[in-house]
């Protein structure tokens, strides 16, 4: 097990809100946010409840084989549901969220149903 930083283990450890992990290249991003989201899972939050989002498509294909792995190596149950679903939850770009939403709600952001 890693040893977290006080920033690290606050941004792993905080509950009841939502959280954006900023922090240079290297740095322990996508470690920080697979084992919070891992937590969260093990505590019972279904994985389709999750939304998982990052600025590139690497880090989105990363922190994917990353937080894959870690359900497979869990003994917990949580976890072994949540791998066995692991494709209900959105872990992308926010770009792509933002293109999801969009091509799935085209009326409520104003976009003809022709464009």
């Amino acid at each position: 097990m890693p040893t977290w930083t006080v920033e690290q283990s606050d941004a792993i450890n905080h509950d009841n809100t939502n959280i954006i992990v900023s922090a240079g290249a290297g740095s322990g991003k996508t470690a920080v946010l697979s084992e919070r989201v891992l937590r969260k899972i093990k505590n019972g939050v279904h994985i389709d409840e999750l939304l998982i989002m990052t600025f590139t498509k690497a880090a989105a294909g990363e922190f994917y084989a990353r937080f894959q792995h870690k359900l497979s190596e869990s003994d917990s149950e949580n976890a072994k549901k949540a791998l066995k679903d692991i494709d209900l939850c959105f872990m992308g770009t926010i770009d792509s969220f933002c293109n999801m939403v969009l091509s799935e709600h085209p009326a409520a952001a104003g976009i003809p149903s022709n464009a």
